[in-house]
């Protein structure tokens, strides 16, 4: 299974029910153990291996956010997707096609 379709799996994982956030972290661990964390709106934080790629999301209709700690977020009609180096955090009411966009412009190659 590839990074993409990994990350694609956490997100459908976070969208199947309603969690409690230590619930959902749980859970997501057990399908990546690189989750960090999991926020009270249970949006979810990876750490990758390799850092990810610096992309303009304004082309996929988002708009650039400050969200602490990440350099680079960027919010959309619903939900938002952040990085910074090997960090990635995901909001669980994105899109999951424009998610996928996403994946493919900012995951490292290989």
């Amino acid at each position: 299974m590839g990074l993409k379709d990994l990350l694609l799996e956490l997100y459908d994982t976070a969208n199947s029910k309603e969690w409690r956030p230590w619930e959902l972290q749980s859970r997501l661990r057990e399908i990546y153990e690189n989750v960090i964390a999991v926020g009270d709106d249970l949006s979810f934080t990876v750490k990758l291996d390799k850092e990810l790629r610096k992309a303009e999301l304004k082309s996929f209709g988002g708009r650039k956010c400050k969200m602490h700690p990440f350099k680079t977020a960027w919010r959309f009609s619903k939900g938002f997707v952040a990085f910074e180096g090997k960090f990635l955090r995901i909001s669980r009411e994105l899109d999951k096609k424009l998610l996928s966009e996403i994946l493919d412009a900012i995951l490292p190659e290989g």
